[in-house]
């Protein structure tokens, strides 16, 4: 897992993490992992059950949200801002490789902003959204478009 782009003091995205990483980000002080892999996609070192049973026996919190990134829909969005909202503590979002992760986590942090508020922020962390189907996603979510 490359390090985590830190998308606010308590929201933080990236990419699949192995059971060293989830015991790392459990040691940095992350209260909980939201998992938005769908089950059987390739490279996954645990499935969504076996990671969750990883996060919670170290005591964390644990959400999983399958979204598929060809077919992104702004139930997801609500889902993973409600997750994050009820968290005791900083959240750690993945997906693959950290597309779907950033983006949820970005309009969660930028929740009743406007899509342009989110790019920027987007932006000001690094992590431009640059793909056009999670452009689409963040103005249908944020802009209602």
């Amino acid at each position: 897992m490359k390090e985590p782009t830190k998308v606010s003091a308590t929201i933080s995205a990236g990419g699949q993490p192995s059971e060293e990483d989830i015991a790392a980000l459990k040691a940095a002080g992350y209260r909980k992992i939201i998992n938005l892999r769908r089950p059987g996609e390739q490279n996954q070192p645990l499935d969504p059950q076996a990671q969750g049973e990883v996060v919670t026996g170290l005591g964390m919190a644990y959400a999983h949200i399958p979204v598929d990134p060809k077919n992104l829909h702004p139930s997801s969005a609500a889902a993973v801002i409600k997750e994050i909202e009820d968290a005791d503590g900083p959240v750690y979002v993945h997906c693959a490789a950290g597309g779907r992760a950033v983006t949820h986590a970005l309009l969660a942090d930028g929740k009743g902003k406007s899509a342009d508020a989110v790019f920027k922020k987007a932006e000001e962390i690094g992590a431009p959204v640059t793909d056009e189907g999670f452009k689409a996603f963040v103005n249908k979510v944020a802009d209602g478009k």
